[in-house]
């Protein structure tokens, strides 16, 4: 029998070469040409696949393994279990219409967003992917039967994006090369087709729930994610977080101004927002501001090396991004570049409509949000995953881990003196709210005790999101279970893992140390971390 590094590496191979976009995410480069097999029986010899990688690893003990494989072996068994139960139960390929998009898009994008080769020796991959966009949108007929409403708007939304997309990025690459031109002209000609399907014959279909019920939301919860958690436990621990952090609002409140209620007072900071012309350059500025609070104060040691661009969401992706997102440098990348995306004012709607929206970008969640995409918040945690020695770990990640600790890092630097100013700390705490709402929304949602209408009156009338901006979160709810709550469930789980290290370290107990430790497994279940972090692995 293969030793368990031997039969790690053949099943990442294995899976790499029917990812090959993830490979691309990734940095590895020797499937940039290919495209995932989206056919029916692609997705069942998907599920065949998955199945034998957990007979493999089934084959080892995990007691006789070191640390670091126990690790590991959770990781595969995890994300292999989680797949197997998903593509039986959800059958992504015939009710997900975004999957096809985003497949199509992210497959051109991924060889563009980071300058891993001279652009000449990525162009026969770009037109081979572009090559095959047509072939993806004419599955995407067969495959789909039925959609959540919603998801089909999402998606034609996406489709639309898509198309604008690639006339932006690849046609000035096309000059006189005739094959990419042709490429580009029928991929673009595809996605015309997939949105005249999407809102013609397919919208009239029959719509389905987006809800995947509570036996599977339960599953993710423990299997996936590995909390001590079901979907009651989960809802009674995001509505007592609701509760108190109201709480701390009405208490922050009263030193700002006691005859104003918090909302009143978030609503008139909201008012104090760069100009749309300027947004980007607001941000870039905060960010370095950021970074230069994390070395000074010495919260994390900063990976060698890593860059950071601030720019705007793609279009593509707007429809499901209201505010920031943060896509990493892949952990094999030369260049450890990350990209910290800004979605700004939708063009589209009206004035009224787009000054709402920038209420988001106001400057006290500015400062929050660059704290929680950048430093030291996704962006440093990212890359430093990228310098987990295990394999496994460069190329698999837990979002509780990760969206947890960047809203933990939202708290640290107020609690570390980045500002001493109440507004602020009413905002972080508004943030909380706002996370512990997706909480109690995302078991609600999927399990069928809350409609999507509702969802957004929550975030409306409890987080005070802006409307427009709660449409765009909800969607996005929809088509992530579990994802939504990720973000409280991870800080509270680092928040105790922390008080528990300092008990047990007492005088010795080092903030920095304890973050660096953190850091270094990549992105672990903490369930997975505690047993051996007091250990070297």
């Amino acid at each position: 029998m293969d030793d368990f590094q031997t039969a790690t590496r053949r099943i990442i191979d294995d899976y790499l070469l029917h990812e090959p976009i993830k490979a691309t995410l990734a940095g590895l480069h020797d499937h940039d040409a290919r495209l995932p097999d989206l056919t029916a029986d692609g997705f069942h010899a998907a599920g065949l696949r998955a199945k034998a990688y957990l007979a493999t690893l089934e084959r080892f003990d995990a007691d006789r393994l070191t640390a670091s494989e126990r690790i590991d072996h959770a990781l595969l068994v995890s994300r292999f279990s989680t797949d197997v139960r998903e593509l039986a139960e959800l059958a992504p390929h015939r009710h997900d219409p975004s999957l096809y998009a985003n497949v199509a898009i992210v497959g051109i994008y991924s060889l563009l967003m980071h300058e891993f080769a001279p652009i000449e020796k990525r162009l026969p991959s770009i037109v081979a992917r572009l090559e095959g966009v047509p072939q993806i949108i004419a599955t995407a007929q067969t495959n789909l039967e039925r959609s959540p409403a919603i998801w089909t708007q999402i998606a034609l939304e996406e489709a639309e994006g898509g198309g604008v997309f690639f006339r932006a990025q690849v046609e000035p690459l096309c000059g006189g090369d005739k094959r990419l031109r042709t490429a580009l002209d029928r991929a673009v000609g595809a996605f015309d087709e997939y949105r005249a399907f999407l809102g013609g014959a397919y919208a009239a279909r029959d719509g389905k729930s987006f809800a995947i019920g509570r036996e599977l939301f339960d599953f993710k919860l423990r299997h996936e994610h590995l909390l001590p958690y079901d979907s009651e436990s989960l809802l009674a621990f995001g509505e007592r977080a609701v509760r108190e952090t109201i709480e701390g609002l009405e208490r922050t409140a009263a030193l700002i101004d006691r005859s104003k209620s918090w909302t009143q007072l978030v609503e008139s900071l909201r008012a104090d927002h760069p100009d749309e012309k300027h947004l980007l350059e607001a941000y870039r500025a905060g960010v370095e501001e950021a970074r230069s609070f994390v070395v000074d104060r010495g919260l994390a040691t900063m990976p060698p090396s890593e860059v950071l661009d601030v720019v705007e969401t793609p279009i593509f992706m707007r429809p499901t991004v209201p505010y920031a997102a943060y896509m990493p440098p892949g952990p094999f990348d030369a260049r450890q570049s990350g990209l910290y995306y800004v979605t700004p004012a939708n063009e589209r709607l009206s004035r009224a409509e787009r000054a709402e929206q920038m209420l988001g970008h106001n400057r006290h969640a500015m400062l929050l949000t660059n704290v929680h995409e950048a430093y030291p918040g996704h962006h440093l945690q990212l890359v430093r995953a990228n310098e987990a020695r295990s394999l496994v770990r460069k190329l698999l990640e837990n979002t509780v881990l990760i969206e947890g600790w960047a809203l933990y890092c939202e708290q640290l630097v107020l609690d570390e003196g980045m500002t001493d100013d109440p507004r602020t700390r009413l905002f972080q705490l508004k943030d909380q709210l706002w996370r512990a709402c997706r909480v109690v929304i995302d078991v609600k949602l999927h399990t069928g005790r809350m409609t999507f209408d509702e969802a957004v009156d929550v975030l409306v009338g409890v987080a005070h999101l802006e409307r427009p901006n709660a449409i765009g979160e909800v969607r996005r709810y929809t088509q992530s279970p579990t994802q939504p709550m990720s973000y409280l469930t991870g800080k509270q789980q680092i928040m105790e893992l922390r008080e528990r290290e300092r008990r047990r370290l007492g005088s010795r107990f080092d903030l920095r140390a304890f973050h660096d430790r953190l850091l270094s497994y990549g992105s672990v279940p903490i369930s997975l971390i505690e047993p051996t972090f007091a250990t070297a692995l």
